[in-house]
């Protein structure tokens, strides 16, 4: 298992899969060297992976911070679409790294750190299929709603590629009965991790953006704020399952 990826395999028999891929904040010991100190890393999914830790599901994590190898971009990239998966700078333009790393150094991040986090998700989608005609998975992550005109929890389907109409539906109606806003496909569309998970048979898969107000104070868990969510997501959540299990 790659040091950066955790596991926490808490019910095999669950179709539900959750993966955190941007709550990490590690930089390798051998990359620090490389880093600007100046540049910020604002753009975290701040302790995502502790706030849904005792949820009854299987989860993947990344411990690696987003601003060394972004998992959630594509390998298919132009100057004009999606970002680099090894960003160049940070959200007001500083640099991210004194010393940008060569192709080569480039090839080996990739290796390290990109394509494990995709070959842990098929094993654990291999392995729910061995209890689950079905899969669902749920790509977990947050946003600074200070920096958009929105404050609601956003689902992402890349415009109702990733899931099925039916399923879409059904899972619009359980965050309805929890009384949670959100809104669909709108500022996020959903990226990449999505969008390769739900080629795999009989897998569907949506993108959760939840609004840093919902959970977060200073960029920890607000107490009284992330155990209301907790509750309500949880509900969802397990709707979901037993949604999936039939």
């Amino acid at each position: 298992m790659n040091s950066y990826i955790t596991v926490k395999q808490e019910n095999h028999f669950s179709p539900i899969l959750l993966s955190i891929p941007h709550s990490g904040i590690e930089i390798p010991e051998g990359i620090q060297i490389r880093i600007n100190p100046k540049a910020k890393r604002i753009h975290t999914d701040w302790e995502m992976d502790i706030f849904i830790k005792d949820f009854p599901f299987t989860s993947i994590s990344s411990k690696l911070s987003r601003y060394i190898v972004d998992v959630n971009r594509s390998k298919y990239t132009s100057k004009t679409s999606t970002p680099s998966i090894i960003p160049k700078y940070d959200e007001v333009g500083n640099p991210l790294f004194n010393q940008y790393p060569s192709k080569a150094i480039q090839q080996q991040w990739l290796k390290e750190f990109y394509t494990p986090y995709y070959d842990t998700i098929l094993e654990q989608i291999t392995a729910k299929k061995q209890n689950n005609s079905n899969v669902c998975f749920l790509d977990l992550h947050s946003y600074d709603d200070k920096h958009f005109k929105t404050d609601k929890i956003i689902l992402s389907t890349r415009n109702g590629t990733t899931i099925s109409k039916e399923a879409f539906e059904f899972i619009v109606d359980c965050f309805e009965k929890e009384e949670l806003s959100f809104q669909v496909d709108m500022i996020f569309k959903g990226g990449n991790i999505i969008h390769e998970v739900s080629k795999q048979p009989n897998v569907e898969a949506i993108q959760i953006e939840i609004p840093y107000s919902l959970y977060l104070h200073h960029n920890t868990l607000d107490s009284t704020k992330s155990k209301i969510l907790q509750e309500k997501l949880l509900q969802v959540f397990l709707q979901i399952e037993e949604y999936y299990k039939k």
